[in-house]
């Protein structure tokens, strides 16, 4: 499939199939209940998504858009169905990517819950840097695109206060912010932001 800032799928939309991204980006997203879009991750070459409703016939719980120009493999449901029957490796393989999909998503629950905010951002930095991030050569900058909304959604703060943490961070000289896109100027103090410690907390049988 070849697309071009256009949806792959929208919430509520039957399975249409399991996605890899050969070229471009994906970004997937869900939409509030205040109508606020919560951006869940960025898929980018290599990455595989849409397992969910594969996996159990339901509808989809998310949306997800190309950006950009975006080359997509598509299996469709008769051919995954097939493939997962007919070879066991395959069903495992599809459902460790949704247990890793499922710990992504534990660990950005606690850090929301447990962390200061600027912890937070420097975690979901780092995540987005090692998702897609592309270093500058002759430095150890990493730029990644990102919008600052999709920023603020997955941090869990609104688009006022990402900005002023971000300014915060430039002023500091460890970040440079441009349209849609972010550079780590000096990723290991952004690391060391990241390195909070964590209060335990119960989460039952997860």
């Amino acid at each position: 499939m070849r697309l071009k800032d256009a949806p792959v799928y929208l919430t509520g939309d039957l399975p249409n199939g399991l996605f890899a991204v050969l070229s471009g980006e994906v970004h997937v997203a869900q939409n509030s209940s205040d109508g606020r879009i919560a951006h869940l991750h960025s898929v980018g070459p290599g990455g595989w998504f849409g397992e969910s409703s594969m996996l159990d016939g339901e509808p989809r719980s998310s949306d997800a858009h190309a950006i950009g120009d975006t080359r997509l493999l598509r299996i469709g449901r008769d051919t995954f169905q097939r493939l997962t029957k007919e070879n066991p490796a395959f069903y495992a393989a599809f459902t460790r990517l949704l247990c890793a999909h499922y710990r992504i998503a534990i660990s950005h629950i606690v850090s929301s819950a447990t962390l200061p905010v600027m912890t937070r951002l420097a975690q979901r930095l780092l995540h987005f840097a090692r998702l897609e991030g592309r270093s500058r050569p002759g430095s150890r900058a990493i730029e990644f695109r990102l919008s600052q909304e999709s920023l603020a959604s997955t941090v869990g703060v609104s688009r006022q206060t990402l900005n002023g943490l971000l300014k915060t961070l430039e002023a500091d000289g460890l970040i440079e912010i441009g349209y849609a896109r972010v550079t780590l100027k000096r990723p290991a103090a952004i690391e060391k932001l990241a390195r909070e410690e964590r209060p335990v907390l119960s989460l039952g049988g997860v």
